[in-house]
């Protein structure tokens, strides 16, 4: 059956050789990233038939899905779960690559897809609350509103305006089920092309300077085993702690706080107001792609980032202070509902 397997798949193709260190668990964290990214994909193509993406029916599909569809309580909540997971993911891999300095020539486009990446990702966190259709995916739409008045032509398509043949929330799904995993796979293939042709980038300390001295297919089998293992720990947590929903939305009140990966925009809301959400993830989102840009010395030395290093030490603890602030501060009005 191997041989067979390999003759008709070209499973040798995976045979190239690799860095040995990339074995390790802090070269898989973009493997990881994307084999969460297919959890999410699997379990949210089965939400999807259950989902009603009109105002009046959203909520009580989804009290459907967790009450009546088969193992839908259970896919649900894994599908939520692993939203988290793949944030703890990418911005670990975001972090170590940005400490390896592996953006620098001729690696600046494998980091400018990895960061559009984690931007997409972000974006679907955020459509995907909105989904929920309770008191926060309804206040989460209300923000999308607010942040087109505020962009003006640049966000019509955010508010109702745009058309008024099909709801926000209808477009948001399509947004969030379509056009963003669309722009997520070409992002990803790529990330990977590039990755796969321009090699792996290792560290000279990283056991004989990163010789290929192993072959790819080994790195994807430990990967492989890494993700079950994680996707097991998530199932069972999907059932100890399943995920639940609030009541119908009601309008003009604004009382809860968002998914956890986004507490630090809410706690820059707290100071900025509405402008917050905008200002905040454009500041970040720049100041990562304009990264290898700025440090383009020959030195690629980890950690030696100079000046950029120490700006995104600040930047880092900025959005750790805001994230405790939106967490442990008290819920306030944001865009005025």
């Amino acid at each position: 059956m191997r041989r067979f397997l390999n003759e008709r798949l070209a499973l040798h193709a995976l045979d190239y050789q690799v860095p040995r260190v990339t074995i390790s668990v802090k070269y898989m964290l973009g493997g990881l990233t994307a084999f969460l990214l297919l959890v999410l994909t699997v379990t949210g193509l089965y939400l999807s038939q259950y989902y009603n993406p009109t105002p009046t029916g959203a909520h009580d599909s989804v009290l459907y899905l967790i009450t009546r569809a088969p193992l839908g309580d259970w896919i649900r909540s894994l599908h939520f779960l692993s939203a988290g997971g793949v944030v703890v993911t990418v911005t670990a891999h975001l972090i170590y690559t940005f400490w390896r300095r592996a953006y620098k020539k001729p690696r600046e486009v494998t980091w400018w897809a990895g960061v559009l990446l984690a931007a997409v990702i972000f974006l679907l966190i955020v459509t995907g609350t909105v989904l929920r259709y309770d008191q926060e995916g309804f206040e989460a739409l209300a923000h999308f509103v607010a942040g087109g008045n505020l962009t003006g032509t640049f966000g019509r398509f955010f508010t109702d305006s745009f058309t008024p043949s099909t709801s926000l929330l209808s477009r948001i799904f399509g947004l969030h089920t379509s056009l963003l995993p669309l722009v997520l796979l070409a992002l990803i293939g790529l990330h990977f092309w590039l990755i796969r042709h321009l090699g792996i980038h290792t560290d000279a300390g990283d056991g004989a300077g990163g010789a290929k001295t192993g072959v790819f297919r080994t790195h994807t089998t430990r990967l492989a085993g890494f993700g079950l293992v994680l996707f097991a720990v998530l199932g069972v947590l999907a059932v100890l702690v399943p995920e639940g929903i609030g009541f119908p939305p009601v309008a003009g009140v604004e009382i809860t706080k968002p998914f956890w990966p986004v507490l630090w925009v809410y706690g820059l809301e707290n100071v900025l107001g509405a402008w917050g959400m905008i200002l905040g993830p454009s500041a970040i989102f720049l100041f990562l792609m304009v990264v290898p840009l700025l440090d383009r010395g020959a030195d690629q030395t980890p950690g030696k980032h100079g000046w950029v290093g120490w700006l995104a030490v600040l930047l880092g603890i900025l959005i750790v202070g805001l994230w405790a602030y939106g967490m442990f501060g008290e819920a306030r009005e944001h865009v005025g509902m």
